[in-house]
């Protein structure tokens, strides 16, 4: 017999349903871990919501308060709210002052787009199942999402054109299905590479033109978190090694780099590079406010950056730069195919809760009188004929970035579950 004890000493309780699997190799006896037994909901509810009175009372006095928030909620969204508001003013939340007849700049950029992840979900290489509860949770979620912007939003111009994207997408992920992972994984990653600067071009510089002063509403905030997270990223990196250099120099420049621009808020920064960058660069030289602010958000994030990919960097083993140098491999190559790639993987989730962070910090560019979506919203409650009705746009304002910082994710959950980060 084992000589651990009885199975109710040791903690698992005399539970006469449980089979203990006996098996003796070498002289030594090993038991299994006891079964789970299926519960029914009934009995799951029973022991974990109505276990004692106490319990019973929290559940019960808990159950209220969530029909409650939920029946003033729902009267509010459908009864009380005026999303006449929100149909008025779409076009400002969207594009902001983009001029009309260059819409068609934006909307070829959204295509693109598209095209890009509709190749890249068909051509995915390790399609993960998804269990039934989390399918189900993801169309509730989706169901909601689209049934509220069908009732605060009824133009159907706007529908038309999601309607076409969302076709557009349906149709490059079967062209993704049949060409295979294989065939598009180079091209893919070239054209996701690609694709912020030709949206660049497109925008700014085919034809006219438009000038970044006319960038604004919801087309703003992703031009500036793109712009931060893809800028910032290898700068970041850089950084991040710079940090731990044998030379002192490189060393306490990003040190100090790191530090300034960590121990300062986001909004001062932005305001430094509208009313004091100019007083630091010569006459001569013109910057648009946003090009400045954007450089200014792009070093901000580069510093938090460093400090995550720093913290990737400190877990590699010191073997592995021995094993390395021991290849002949030189600091470079040793750098970017064996110590980064381990550091970047384990960085993950730190990294895309930093650039969800990024992208609702977006919002703050309102310091520097740049009408981004939130501040797009609250100016068009302004309207005479919308008094008090801030609300419904601070609402509609809050799905949108909601289900961008959702998006993003949920992605990093699927990519995390790939690699195996956590399991391996």
């Amino acid at each position: 017999m084992s000589d651990r004890g009885p199975v109710s000493e040791r903690g698992l309780g005399a539970r006469e349903d449980v089979d203990l699997l006996l098996a003796t190799q070498e002289g030594v006896v090993v038991e299994s871990a006891p079964k789970a037994e299926p519960q029914t909901p009934m009995e799951w509810m029973r022991q974990n919501l109505f276990s004692g009175w106490v319990n019973a009372l929290i559940t019960l006095a808990s159950a209220a308060f969530v029909v409650f928030v939920f029946y003033q909620a729902a009267r509010f969204l459908l009864v009380s709210a005026e999303w006449e508001i929100v149909r008025r003013f779409l076009r400002g939340y969207m594009v902001g002052s983009f001029p009309v007849e260059e819409l068609w700049r934006v909307w070829t950029c959204v295509f693109l787009v598209g095209a890009l992840a509709g190749l890249s979900a068909g051509s995915s290489r390790n399609r993960l199942p998804w269990p039934a509860r989390r399918i189900v949770f993801g169309l509730v979620v989706l169901a909601l999402a689209v049934a509220f912007l069908i009732f605060a939003v009824k133009t159907p111009l706007v529908w038309g054109l999601i309607t076409a994207v969302a076709v557009e997408i349906i149709v490059f992920r079967q062209i993704g299905l049949t060409l295979g992972y294989q065939r598009l994984r180079r091209p893919l990653l070239w054209g996701w590479a690609l694709s912020f600067p030709v949206v660049i071009i497109i925008v700014r510089f085919i034809g006219d033109g438009v000038a970044p002063r006319f960038w604004e509403g919801f087309f703003f905030n992703i031009i500036a978190a793109t712009v931060g997270i893809f800028a910032s990223f290898p700068i970041g990196i850089l950084l991040a090694l710079g940090r731990r250099s044998s030379l002192p120099a490189v060393r306490f420049f990003c040190v100090g780099f790191i530090e300034i621009f960590r121990g300062v808020p986001l909004v001062a920064w932005l305001v430094f590079s509208k009313y004091v960058v100019d007083l630091l660069l010569p006459p001569q030289v013109d910057l648009p406010d946003i090009i400045k602010a954007l450089v200014a958000m792009t070093l901000f994030s580069s510093a938090y950056i460093a400090e995550i990919v720093r913290g990737g960097l400190q877990g590699i083993d010191r073997g592995q730069y021995e094993a390395g140098r021991a290849l002949g491999l030189s600091t470079p190559r040793l750098l970017g195919l064996v110590i980064l790639p381990q550091a970047l993987r384990s960085t993950i989730p730190a990294m895309i809760s930093h650039f969800i962070s990024l992208f609702k910090d977006t919002s703050l560019f309102t310091a520097i009188d740049v009408t981004e979506l939130l501040s797009a919203a609250r100016r068009s409650s302004n309207a005479l004929e919308f008094q008090g009705h801030s609300m419904e746009t601070l609402l509609f304002a809050s799905l949108i970035f909601w289900i961008v910082a959702f998006s993003m994710a949920r992605w990093s959950q699927r990519l995390e579950l790939r690699l195996g980060i956590g399991e391996r």
